[in-house]
C-alpha cells in the first residue's frame, strides 16, 4: 500500500494498480468500526466522495484533503448510518455537490438529493468511467453498493468489511435479504471490495462466498440452540455466542434477533421466544 501526505496531513492511502481510488480514515475506532469509517475518493479530475464519515471535528479537513480541490459531482451515501452519513450535509455543502443515495437513505436522514435506483449510473471523469448503483440490503434495508466499471471494483459500505463479519441487527438488518444480496453481488463477477470499514478485499468473489457461508452457519447454530430448548434471546446468545464482553451483548441480542426472524419467515418451527418481539432498537454504531 502506497501512501502519500494530504493538504492538512492527514495520511491518505491508495493501492498500487488503482489509480483511481484513494481513501481516508475518521478517527472513530470501535467494536463495530473496526479502525474507523473509510471516505473514499473515486475518479481522477471529475470525482464522487464514497460515504463521507461522521460529523467529528476536523472530518471535513480530512475531506478537503481527500478532495485534493478536484471537481465533487457527487457524496455518495451506502447507507444512512451515522457513522458513513453523518458529514453528508456539510460536505454536500462545502463541495457544491448534490447527495446521492437510495431514497429510503435520503428520508431517514431528511436530506435532498439525487434518489438512486437499480443500475442508475454516476459518471466520473466527464463520463470516462460509471459508478453503477447496486441495491444491497441485509446490513440495512436502505443499503446500496456501489460499482465501479472500469475495474468491476465495489464499494461495499457496511455490506462487507475487510476484516471479520458485518453485523445483521434486528430490526433493520434482515437475513434472508443478505443473502440473496451476496448472490446477486456474485453474479456481477466483483473484483477488488473496498470496506467502510477495514483494508481493501482484493479477491472479492472468495470473501461474498465466505461472507454467505459464515452467515448460513450462524443461521444453523441459532437454529440448534432453539432445538436445544433455549427458549430467550439471552439464553440464545448465550449459546451460540458464549460469554461477551457487556458492551457486545446488545449487537449479539440483535443478530440473534434477526436470525429468529429468518426462521419464521422460511418457514422454520419457531417455538415463543421472550424478548424476540420486545419493542428494540439496534445500538448506534460509530
Amino acid at each position: 500500500m502506497v501512501e502519500a501526505r494530504s493538504p492538512d496531513s492527514d495520511r491518505l492511502k491508495r493501492l498500487p494498480g488503482e489509480p483511481n481510488v484513494v481513501w481516508t480514515v475518521a478517527p472513530n475506532p470501535g467494536p463495530l468500526t473496526l479502525d474507523g469509517t473509510r471516505s473514499y475518493r473515486v475518479g481522477s479530475q471529475n470525482v464522487v466522495l464514497v460515504d463521507p464519515g461522521p460529523d467529528l471535528p476536523g472530518q471535513l479537513d480530512r475531506l478537503r484533503g481527500l478532495v485534493g480541490g478536484l471537481s465533487v459531482e457527487a457524496i455518495c451515501l451506502t447507507h444512512a448510518h451515522r457513522d458513513h452519513s453523518g458529514m453528508a450535509a456539510r460536505a454536500a455543502q462545502a463541495f457544491d455537490a448534490p447527495v446521492a443515495a437510495s431514497a429510503e437513505t435520503l428520508r431517514r436522514l431528511d436530506l435532498d438529493g439525487r434518489s438512486l435506483a437499480d443500475g442508475d449510473p454516476i459518471e466520473l471523469d466527464g463520463g470516462a468511467m460509471d459508478l453503477t448503483t447496486v441495491p444491497a440490503p441485509g446490513h440495512s434495508a436502505d443499503h446500496v453498493v456501489f460499482f465501479l466499471d472500469s475495474s468491476r471494483s465495489v464499494f461495499t459500505g457496511d455490506l462487507v468489511l475487510g476484516t471479520g463479519s458485518s453485523a445483521v441487527l434486528h430490526p433493520d438488518g434482515d437475513v434472508g435479504a443478505c443473502l440473496a444480496t451476496f448472490t446477486r453481488l456474485l453474479s456481477l463477477r466483483p473484483g477488488r471490495l473496498f470496506p467502510g470499514h477495514g483494508p481493501p478485499v482484493d479477491d472479492g468473489r472468495a470473501r461474498l462466498l465466505e461472507y454467505r457461508e459464515h452467515r448460513l452457519a450462524r443461521h444453523a447454530e441459532v437454529v440448534d440452540a432453539l432445538r436445544a430448548g433455549n427458549r430467550s434471546v439471552g439464553e440464545l446468545r448465550r449459546a451460540v455466542y458464549g460469554e461477551l464482553d457487556p458492551g457486545l451483548e446488545p449487537a449479539a441480542d440483535a443478530s440473534i434477533r434477526a436470525h429468529l426472524v429468518y426462521v419464521r419467515e422460511t418457514g422454520g418451527d419457531l417455538p415463543p421466544v421472550a424478548g424476540l418481539d420486545d419493542t428494540w432498537s439496534a445500538p448506534e454504531e460509530g
